[in-house]
């Protein structure tokens, strides 16, 4: 290979190293000091943990969502390495509730390859490894857009970056079905692009197979977003293949393509798709489409006062500082706005260039129509009344990995626009001016208006609520959203006064968007000492040695939004000591399970604050019936008797119980009927077999052209 190649070749791997590096200086500390990328410090301020670890100094601020990686993914995902090694696919989970569907609540993920990780490293390592995986994925599946949509190499840089470190993929780090999810749109939108101009029906099938990936990764509300951007681009791809070819052409090489796409991708995820909607209409989620319920999903989209955290996202406080003071610290994750300054400035410079290059048209929208979603107005009212199960899902808010992908996607539109033409003179009031300056001090002027705007709501709203004085965003963080804006528009007026290089700008914009994102989200997500994730205590060893196959029952009368709940082993905790549970902490649990525990404590065993969690709420005579041991805070107690399943509902083809028999003999089976499942395996089967077949087609006649 000669010099001359071998610059190219490193040329065109270099983005992919930077990315690489970008990752690893993110997560430094759990990749280099081999701490857990998990919030062990809620455990260490609750029992048994508490008697045994100490939380750090100060203690954290309780964040209910966060909590999830640490109370649902990580027992779910310890059980799911177990199960696998052992030698069969985990369907059913019998540590929680009497017995549940494992693999049909769909953010098991037991299907998504990318939980092979989990078999290969230590749980712990592999929650790292899964997290620094997926950023860099994120990157450069963005960045291979960029390149496919014509950008430029620093426009697809400053893409790959914006989405990669946006808030949505940060404040969702240690949940690994968001970001798994995530990953996967620029990718399905990157093969659909392909499919279409090249005319080809293996890139619709491929980006069949990314979508499939999208909902076997865990999360059906993200996938769904997915599949509407994809949808989304497919209409636009072939309105302008009518527009260009005409009706019958657009037909042929667009409509086809698209409905190749659509069974492909309904194929491989069939086995996801129709346990998770099996369960799901047996679940507690099961809600009826009325306006009432359609008022209570509006009210859970960003709030006009929550704009402001565009461009100060701490306004409100910051949890991982324990500073966050606006309603439960989950606020912030769920209505996180940031994508940086710079990548704002551009976005709107790339407006500019919306004639020329379609492309930054099709984004704008997908921008302005998530944002519109986000906020709550009238575009969420098809989804919610016509799409089943849409009516099901907390809020709206969670479009924004739309509105985050446009954003990114039109800043590195915007950065490219910028170089190429910031030089050109143009005539203002019989004036020559440099068009980088003018665009320069527009955008300017307009993030700063949209500053003062969403800054006036926000400070109007806080002092409503309370009667302290408040002040504006430049005394909580503004200072840091002054500096970044001052710096990007010197940086952008430097570069249209001829006084800095193509190169030296462009290396300077990309470490000024990096350094923007990294002080926004390095330090959010919590870590670790390994010692803190679940350690063997006293309690844990008693109850492995005495419990065996009878199930506990810890007692835990309430739950918390607002601070570290005191609690004894919380729902899902047994599942890591290999014990068997009849609480429980699962978004598909069975409506049944929950009616019939009802009855037993006279009380509703899920607490105002999470749905979808079950607790053993009191102590009652019947729950012996139930539970072999209680627990409380106090010292073990042994209850006599026997117990049954509790009468789980027996739904056709999902699965089926048997009552359990005394409480020191053996139980007999939980019986798993997975006939969707297999209905679903075997049309996956079909899907993949299709992809292989086609692709081996292809490369045996690109090899026979080749000679």
């Amino acid at each position: 290979m000669d010099k001359a190649s071998r610059q190219k070749h490193m040329a065109r791997f270099a983005p992919y190293a930077l990315f690489l590096i970008l990752v690893c200086i993110f997560l430094w500390r759990p990749i280099f000091t081999g701490q857990a990328l998990l919030p062990g410090d809620y455990l260490a301020q609750m029992s048994p943990w508490n008697s045994i670890v100490k939380p750090s100094t100060p203690t954290p601020q309780w964040n209910p969502l966060q909590w999830d990686s640490i109370a649902q993914f990580y027992p779910w995902r310890v059980f799911y390495a177990r199960s696998m090694h052992s030698g069969h696919l985990p369907l059913w989970n019998p540590h929680q509730f009497c017995g549940t569907p494992f693999m049909a609540n769909g953010q098991s993920a037991v299907l998504y390859p990318g939980n092979l990780l989990f078999l290969i490293f230590s749980p712990i390592t592999a929650f790292t490894v899964f997290a620094a995986l997926h950023l860099f994925l994120a990157a450069a599946f963005t960045y291979a857009l960029m390149r496919e949509l014509k950008c430029g190499a620093l426009g697809g840089i400053v893409a790959a970056i914006c989405y990669a470190f946006s808030a949505f993929m940060v404040l969702w780090l240690e949940l690994p079905t968001f970001i798994s999810v995530a990953v996967y749109l620029p990718l399905t939108l990157l093969l659909i692009n392909r499919s279409v101009d090249r005319r080809s029906i293996f890139y619709a099938m491929l980006a069949g197979g990314t979508l499939a990936l999208a909902f076997l990764a865990g999360h059906f509300q993200i996938a769904f977003y997915v599949a509407l951007a994809a949808t989304m681009w497919w209409v636009w791809k072939i309105a302008v293949l009518w527009r260009a070819e005409g009706q019958l052409y657009a037909a042929v090489h667009g409509v086809a393509p698209f409905v190749v796409f659509i069974i492909i991708a309904a194929l491989i995820a069939a086995p996801q798709v129709i346990t998770s909607q099996e369960l799901a209409a047996n679940s507690h989620r099961v809600r009826e489409v009325t306006p009432e319920g359609y008022a209570r999903f509006i009210a859970n989209a960003v709030q006009p006062y929550r704009l402001i955290t565009a461009f100060v996202p701490d306004f409100f406080g910051n949890p991982s500082r324990n500073t966050y003071f606006l309603g439960s610290a989950a606020d912030y994750m769920e209505y996180g706005l940031y994508i940086g300054i710079l990548p704002l400035m551009l976005a709107l410079m790339a407006l500019g260039r919306i004639r020329k290059r379609p492309y930054i048209g099709f984004f704008a929208l997908l921008s302005l129509f998530a944002i519109l979603s986000a906020v709550g107005t009238i575009v969420n009212a098809p989804f919610y009344y016509l799409i089943p199960g849409f009516s099901a899902l907390g809020g709206p808010n969670r479009v924004l990995i739309l509105y985050f992908l446009a954003i990114g996607v039109l800043a590195g539109f915007g950065i490219e626009y910028f170089t190429e033409h910031c030089n050109e003179q143009i005539n203002w009031r019989g004036k020559s001016i440099a068009l980088g300056k003018l665009a320069s001090l527009v955008v300017f002027v307009v993030i700063a208006v949209l500053f003062a705007v969403t800054n006036t709501i926000a400070v109007g709203f806080v002092q409503k609520i309370s009667s302290q004085s408040f002040p504006s965003a430049l005394g909580l963080g503004g200072n840091v959203f002054v500096a970044f804006l001052l710096v990007s528009l010197l940086l952008l007026l430097a570069r249209s006064g001829g006084r800095l290089g193509r190169t030296v700008f462009a290396c300077t914009a990309v470490a000024l968007i990096a350094a923007d994102l990294f002080a926004f989200g390095i330090n959010y997500n919590p870590i670790c000492d390994r010692s803190k994730v679940y350690p063997n205590t006293p309690l844990t060893k008693k109850l492995q040695s005495i419990a065996k196959n009878s199930r506990i029952a810890p007692i835990n009368s309430h739950w918390s939004l607002y601070k570290t709940p005191d609690t004894i082993l919380p729902p899902n905790a047994a599942m890591v000591y290999g014990l068997y549970d009849v609480q429980g902490y699962d978004s598909l649990f069975t409506r049944e399970y929950q009616k019939n525990l009802a009855l037993i404590e006279d009380i509703d065993p899920s607490p105002p604050e999470n749905g979808n969690m079950l607790l053993v709420r009191q102590l009652t005579p019947d729950l012996g019936n139930i539970a072999g041991i209680v627990l409380t805070r106090e010292p073990v107690l042994e209850l006599p008797g026997g117990w049954t399943s509790l009468g789980v509902v027996n739904s056709v083809h999902l699965y089926r119980t048997t009552k359990f028999r005394s409480l020191k003999s053996e139980p007999s089976r939980v019986t798993f009927e997975p006939f969707t499942f297999r209905l679903g395996l075997f049309l996956m089967l079909i899907g993949v077999a299709a992809l292989c077949g086609v692709g081996v087609h292809r490369l045996l006649r690109y090899n026979h052209h080749q000679r």
